[in-house]
């Protein structure tokens, strides 16, 4: 499933181990840190927020604000225990430079913040009345100063028809973004000098005829890991980088499983961890195509050799349906999402646990079923803080719930 797909099934929706994370307490709380009105504090986050020094949590909308097309938000804890989280609206998008934030926004050096937004690409439905068709862009965040009393925005580079996916940003500030509109892997280098100009680099031109690439990982030897959307299956793959300057990329491929999901999770010890939108041999879930599953893809034990995909875990409805690509990795213990599914069909946040010893079974844990009340619905994402808490979000309904930010403790 694309990306394109996966937003597209999001907006239906919305229109119609224990030593993994210290345990807190016997029974999982979730506590709504803020819920969206819908209007000018936004509408719909989809991606994780992003944690800061001093508990502040920075995220994304894909829609509200002042313009309709999205904002970028700061939740402040609150000054004692048991009061209110408060928001701030740092930027309304508004179609000019880059509309509709769909990615992560990063933590760079000073504060400032890196993100990505996709705006429409075709075949999305621009009936809804929000955005600027195909106005994808990178942008920086930068915080408040004597000179500039509010956050300002800057363009670092603009897609036109392009798509930027998501980022990922290294420990030299150096950006890196797969531009769907192109299909390519691009780098963005910081510049010399304050207030001088990044520098775009295209490193990689995928050559899929029927589809599109989005990279999602990086490991420390510089190698990327993504899927790849064709109509003739999909695939998820590796992208070497060259032994000298100059010379050729080596694109791998790793596997090739049916309806993956957005997203791919890079496990400490070099397992890629993915998910499948439907399959997983359940039929609970219409139309009785199964309800998603959890997939493992293991590097080879030498170099050379292949590496091994399978199916951990099939969900089974009760206990959470369509995942989405996401995990918080923590001892071997993946935490994730589903957007429905579980006790009430709002979704669930499960934990997955390795088997005891090798080839034995995962186990899944359910954490929390959606209410679609006080707790909203659509989980979709989710980071950890300090001490092992889990922050999520929740894209809502679109009519009881617009969205919401969470914790989660146990």
């Amino acid at each position: 499933m694309t990306k394109h797909r996966k937003i597209s099934t999001f907006m239906a929706l919305v229109c119609a181990g224990a030593g993994a994370i210290t345990c807190a307490q016997s029974t999982p709380k979730l506590t709504t840190l803020y819920s969206f009105s819908g209007g000018d504090d936004g509408n719909a986050p989809i991606s994780s927020v992003t944690i800061a020094p001093g508990g502040v949590l920075y995220g994304t909308t894909l829609y509200g604000g002042t313009m309709q097309s999205g904002v970028a938000y700061a939740l402040q804890p609150p000054a004692a225990a048991g009061r209110a989280w408060t928001e701030q609206v740092l930027y309304n998008f508004n179609g000019a430079t880059g509309d509709l934030p769909d990615g992560v926004l990063l933590l760079g050096g000073n504060g400032v913040l890196y993100g990505g937004a996709g705006g429409l690409t075709p075949g999305d439905d621009p009936s809804h009345g929000l955005g600027t068709i195909n106005n994808g862009a990178l942008y920086s965040l930068t915080p408040p100063s004597t000179a500039n009393p509010s956050w300002q925005y800057t363009e670092l580079i603009g897609f036109g028809q392009g798509y930027g996916p998501g980022i990922l940003l290294n420990g030299g500030g150096v950006l890196y973004a797969s531009v769907l509109g192109p299909n390519s892997l691009i780098s963005m280098a910081p510049p010399a000098s304050p207030g001088g100009s990044w520098t775009a680099t295209a490193l990689y031109t995928f050559t899929f005829s029927t589809g599109t690439a989005a990279v999602f990982a990086r490991d420390s030897s510089g190698v990327f890991y993504g899927l790849a959307y064709s109509q003739s299956g999909d695939e998820i793959f590796s992208l070497t980088p060259p032994a000298a300057a100059g010379g050729t990329w080596t694109l791998t491929n790793l596997g090739s499983p049916d309806f993956p999901a957005t997203g791919l999770t890079l496990s400490p010890r070099g397992v890629l961890y993915g998910t499948t939108s439907a399959g997983g041999g359940s039929t609970a879930c219409p139309p009785a195509v199964g309800c998603g599953s959890v997939f493992a893809v293991v590097p080879p034990a030498s170099a050379g050799g292949v590496a091994t995909i399978k199916d951990i875990y099939s969900f089974n409805s009760s206990d959470g349906s369509l995942p989405g690509g996401n995990f918080v990795v923590r001892g071997g213990v993946l935490y994730g999402t589903t957007e429905t599914g579980g006790a009430f069909n709002y979704g669930t946040v499960y934990a997955l646990h390795p088997p005891a010893s090798p080839g034995g079974s995962w186990t899944e844990t359910v954490l929390y079923s959606f209410t679609n009340g006080r707790d909203g619905a659509i989980p979709l994402a989710l980071t950890v803080g300090p001490n092992g808490v889990l922050y999520g979000v929740t894209g809502g309904d679109g009519r009881k719930t617009h969205g919401s930010v969470f914790e989660l403790r146990y």
